[in-house]
């Protein structure tokens, strides 16, 4: 597998895509970022994220003119058919119970245009992920979710590419981590009290010594060419 190097993932998005006046989907947007970063480039990104709190947050947000915000999940995309030229799953795939995968890459497909792109970016072990593990460890979700991936939506695709690169993660400070994950409305798996752990603490501080630089690796599963409608 080929790795980047050191890279943001909007650099490595534009390395490997040619985005100029595509429409694109950013599912499971969070608080969109990327959406953001996409929009510099392509001619229109629909954001959808199920999370009540975060939508909104990202309703209040202001927006680029060719940002579009939706509160639904990836079962009910508000798009046409046909109607997108890609679609970008950046660390939400493994949030979707497993049960729903099948349904939810039909969904895809369906708004997706033949010879549309799907992009999915995952996190990888790390120093970053080391500690986060500890309260809120995806592991087997991250897995299933590759797993699921590669069984129901690349056959549907010509092309399949993965790759891996890394970006770093600088804190100020434990209590900056902490109040970070502690206030994600999404995450119903742990409290604050968790996150503040004495352990969690510890290997954060151990791990992130001097200045609480961490690696963070990302794995990117690229399936080009849409076939198979």
């Amino acid at each position: 597998m080929i790795d980047l190097g050191r890279a943001t993932n909007i650099e490595v998005i534009e390395r490997k895509l040619s985005l100029l006046g595509k429409r694109v989907i950013d599912i499971g947007c969070g608080g969109m970022a990327l959406s953001r970063a996409l929009a510099k480039t392509v001619d229109q990104v629909l954001a959808v994220d199920p999370d009540p709190v975060q939508a909104k947050l990202n309703r209040s947000a202001k927006l680029l003119a060719n940002v579009d915000f939706r509160e639904t999940d990836a079962t009910q995309l508000p798009a046409e058919s046909d109607s997108l030229d890609g679609a970008f799953f950046a660390y939400s795939l493994h949030h979707i119970p497993a049960k729903f995968f099948r349904s939810v890459f039909a969904e895809t497909f369906r708004v997706l245009k033949s010879g549309g792109f799907l992009y999915v970016i995952e996190p990888m072990p790390g120093a970053w992920n080391d500690v986060m593990k500890l309260f809120h460890n995806e592991d087997r979700e991250r897995a299933a979710a590759q797993a699921a991936l590669r069984e129901f939506a690349a056959p549907a695709f010509s092309s399949y590419e993965e790759f891996t690169y890394h970006n770093i993660s600088q804190y100020d400070s434990f209590e900056a981590y902490a109040d970070q994950f502690a206030s994600r409305s999404f995450n119903s798996t742990y409290s604050s009290e968790d996150v503040r752990s004495p352990e969690v603490r510890e290997t954060f501080e151990r791990l992130g010594a001097p200045d609480y630089r961490f690696k963070s690796p990302k794995r990117v599963m690229y399936l080009k060419n849409l076939i198979q409608k």
